[in-house]
């Protein structure tokens, strides 16, 4: 079917990964209609995408040096210890990235069990940058994930053809093969009033909670229930709930999410004796350090495992000796060869080669045991526990990618995950519960804006296509929302309900409780809870990102005064919209003595709070402004503030579109909480 441009009837060619269409005559863009897709040209695409999202990934570089590699492993040198044991790391030598592996030891000199590939790509005395590879290991998942369907849909799962059916409307034989297969269709939940639980007393759930704990309770195979989730509205306390429920009638429950935190919140409310943390978290707390498998693994192993741990840290403690050694020695040499060279000096050189490569081999033979042994234990524990929580990413790696036997599969904060990421942990289970909010920010790609669009609304469409949480809320019969909200004080939160949630959702924290705890004036005094602080500044572009100085300055200077009058750093955030906005206010806080302020984007900020929340719109022009004042990111934004919320920015600019942001502006007027920066002493 041919598709033709709107504006001059030109002929419109799909962009290959990008979800839209572009006129050859015109170059006009529009999103594609996902109506004239098929199924495999579906998959084909977000392949693409996913394959340049990986390419292009943003990572945090660290320099690094080949000191020695052997048969199984490769040391490196850094600056300082960066990488805990157990962490996945890639390697680049220009721009692409490769998996290099997983460190055994940690330290300035770091030791990592590589592949033969990596092994063969390195040279001793190279230079190299290695980084994190957790994320680019989850782009793999998802190609791999992808291939599969692409090859026939032999290995995916019901709940994977459901989902594709649903979301490729045209796909009829998916669909009916899916229900086949599983009786599962996410448009049919069967809400009879006899298959509603009843709620125990005692649990605390108000009555919008209690209304989704009774009909999770109530679902059977190969049904799936979808939860709105508000900021504040306690979806932590009523996931924590529904998994506990289960597991104490022998069910076995899965609680995935896109971040550690969402799965930390969860796990640390459930009893200790059925659930594990699979994963790292993001707190090293004592409470969640008892949840961790690999800490289980450890303590269940007893004995054994201490000694080959003793063993592996004598290995350790002799081959950094001998690296240092090593180290010394050649820079002498080095340094001899200028004037005769010193043969001596080379044999010594050439004798500790050897038993570095030794050792090197010695330590990988003594890990791999470890690991053979954790391993072993690990599968154990994780079969035998009741609530399982990881992130959606380890859900398709070791151990855990083994286990596909979940009861129930929830998957916490899913507006932000991919559709494919998600599905990785949704296979794994027979009913499911999806809790997100459709209101707050969509999964993200950002290869997928281009500058050349013109409009960020063409990209928002494609990416509702591509949330696991907005194909399920579009398509599924039954959904039910939290409508009470907890977290901030009313006149924070009172803004966000009348705008976003058309007043469903009631602010019912106590005011008193969210107040914040500081005697200043105007601006700074507790109340009005929620302010707008006009400054006088202009939006530069600094490829490839913005930054406002005026509200660099402005946003410093109002945490000084904050932290003078007795609020703690630890409570305060200072979040924007672009990573170099984000940079600068956090150098200066730095440089100016007030480091421990957390200073973020708005994207990274999704799902936390902090007490004050100091929010730098830094956009000027109507162009930046749209991306600033998508409804998504704005309700996000100021959704943060337990107790004082203030958002800065050029009320001028603000005032000459209709948006988010102008309404808040207007708000903040209406209970007298509009300063202008240049009369606030």
């Amino acid at each position: 079917m041919g598709v033709f441009c709107d504006k001059c009837d030109g002929v419109m060619e799909g962009d290959s990964g990008h979800f839209w269409f572009r006129c050859v005559k015109c170059h006009w863009v529009k999103p594609y209609s996902l109506d004239y897709m098929d199924d495999n040209t579906f998959l084909k695409n977000l392949a693409i995408l996913i394959q340049r999202e990986k390419e292009e990934q943003e990572v945090e570089p660290f320099r690094a040096e080949v000191v020695s590699k052997s048969q199984s492993s490769v040391t490196i040198r850094l600056p300082f210890s960066t990488f805990d044991e157990g962490e996945m790391l890639a390697y680049s030598k220009g721009s692409k990235w490769r998996y290099l592996g997983t460190v055994v030891l940690k330290g300035e000199f770091t030791t990592v069990l590589s592949d033969v590939l990596a092994l063969s790509d390195l040279s001793e005395g190279e230079s190299i940058y290695v980084a994190r590879a957790e994320t680019s290991v989850g782009y793999d998942l998802q190609l791999e994930l992808i291939k599969k369907l692409l090859s026939g849909l032999e290995d995916s799962g019901p709940l994977v053809n459901a989902y594709l059916g649903v979301a490729r409307g045209n796909s009829v034989a998916l669909r009916r093969r899916a229900q086949e297969d599983a009786r599962l269709d996410l448009s049919q939940v069967d809400d009879s009033p006899h298959r509603v639980s009843p709620v125990p007393s005692g649990l605390g759930l108000d009555s919008s909670q209690g209304e989704v704990y009774s009909r999770a309770l109530s679902l059977r195979e190969g049904e799936l229930l979808v939860v709105v989730g508000p900021p504040g509205t306690g979806k932590t306390k009523v996931i924590s709930e529904i998994a506990k429920s289960f597991a104490e009638r022998g069910f076995r429950v899965l609680v995935a999410s896109h971040t550690n935190r969402a799965v930390d919140n969860v796990v640390e409310r459930l009893p200790l004796d059925y659930t594990l943390r699979v994963g790292l978290p993001e707190r090293v707390l004592l409470e969640l350090k008892k949840y961790l498998l690999m800490y289980r693994a450890k303590e269940a192993l007893g004995e054994h495992y201490h000694q080959l741990e003793a063993e592996r840290g004598k290995i350790k403690e002799r081959l950094t000796k001998l690296l240092r050694d090593k180290r010394e020695l050649s820079g002498l040499y080095e340094e001899s060869k200028k004037l005769h060279g010193d043969k001596i000096l080379l044999d010594k050189i050439q004798k500790l080669g050897f038993e570095i490569g030794g050792l090197q081999d010695e330590l990988s033979r003594v890990s791999e045991e470890i690991d053979r042994l954790l391993l072993e234990e690990s599968m154990k524990l994780i079969s035998e526990a009741r609530v399982v929580g990881s992130t959606l990413i380890k859900c398709g790696l070791s151990p855990l990618d083994r286990f596909n036997d979940f009861d129930l599969v929830i998957v916490d904060e899913a507006s932000q995950a991919p559709l494919t990421l998600a599905l990785i942990a949704l296979s794994k289970g027979k009913r499911w519960i999806i809790v997100g909010d459709d209101k707050q920010l969509l999964p993200i790609f950002r290869t997928l804006y281009s500058e050349d669009t013109g409009e960020y609304g063409y990209v928002k469409a494609v990416l509702n296509e591509l949330s696991v949480f907005s194909v399920a809320l579009k398509h599924s019969k039954v959904k039910f929302m939290l409508t009470n909200h907890y977290r901030s004080h009313p006149e924070i939160f009172g803004f966000s309900s009348r705008e976003f949630y058309g007043g469903r959702v009631s602010v019912v924290s106590d005011p008193v409780g969210k107040t914040l705890e500081v005697r200043g004036f105007g601006l700074f005094s507790a109340k009005p809870a929620a302010v707008f602080v006009h400054v006088k500044g202009c939006a530069e572009f600094s490829k490839p990102s913005y930054k406002n100085q005026a509200e660099v300055d402005a946003c410093v200077e109002i945490v000084r005064r904050l932290t003078m009058l007795g609020v703690l750093q630890e409570d305060v955030c200072v979040i924007a919209p672009y990573r170099l906005q984000r940079n600068l206010i956090g150098e200066v806080l730095t440089n100016s003595g007030i480091g421990k302020v957390e200073v973020n984007t708005v994207d990274a900020f999704q799902g936390r709070e902090k007490k004050v929340v100091v929010f730098s719109v830094t956009a000027t022009d109507p162009r930046t402004l749209k991306f600033v004042s998508d409804p998504n990111r704005f309700n996000v934004a100021v959704t943060r503030a337990q107790c004082k919320l203030i958002v800065v920015g050029n009320a001028e600019a603000i005032m000459c579109e209709d948006s988010p942001i102008k309404h808040f502006l207007e708000y903040a007027k209406s209970i007298n909480g509009y300063f202008e920066w240049e009369n606030v002493s």
